[in-house]
Order: structure tokens, then C-alpha cells, then sequence
């Protein structure tokens, strides 16, 4: 029998579109959202849609997310140049 969390995750329920990457965990960790054990993370792109003043924010993002809940998790995207 093949264990579901290693198998290509399934896109949630209500989840429109695909994820913009989906990395795998080099040890499984417990989502603090659904307690499950989850080896990969669902990473989401954040774009500013509207603001109604001058903004020096970014105009868009990363956010990662627990690929079977969808609650974001504390986490850091990094490279190395």
C-alpha cells in the first residue's frame, strides 16, 4: 500500500490554480494547523491587487503553506548567489 504523503499531493478543495512550487521537506515536520506530518510545503504567490495610497511595499511575494489545510507556516525562501 503506498503512503498518501508521498504520493503527488492533491490540490485541497477550493484551492483554484496551481501552486507556484511545491518543495519537499528534508524531514517531515507536524503542520501547527492540522497537526498532521507533512514532508512538503505548497508555496503561493502573493500580488497587490489594490492600494489606495502611495505603498513601498513590495508589490508581491511568497507565502508557504501547509499543502492539506492551506494555513501559512513560518518559514524562509532564501538563495544562494
Amino acid at each position: 500500500m503506498s503512503d498518501p504523503r508521498r504520493d503527488p499531493l492533491p490540490l485541497p478543495p477550493g484551492w483554484k490554480g496551481e501552486p507556484a512550487a511545491v518543495y519537499g521537506l528534508e524531514h517531515p515536520i507536524v503542520c501547527p494547523g492540522c497537526r498532521s506530518e507533512i514532508d512538503r510545503l505548497f508555496v503561493v504567490r502573493l500580488y497587490r491587487a489594490r492600494v489606495n495610497f502611495m505603498s513601498s511595499l513590495p508589490r508581491s511575494g511568497r507565502l508557504m503553506v501547509c499543502p492539506l489545510c492551506r494555513v501559512p507556516l513560518p518559514g524562509e525562501l532564501g538563495a544562494v548567489l
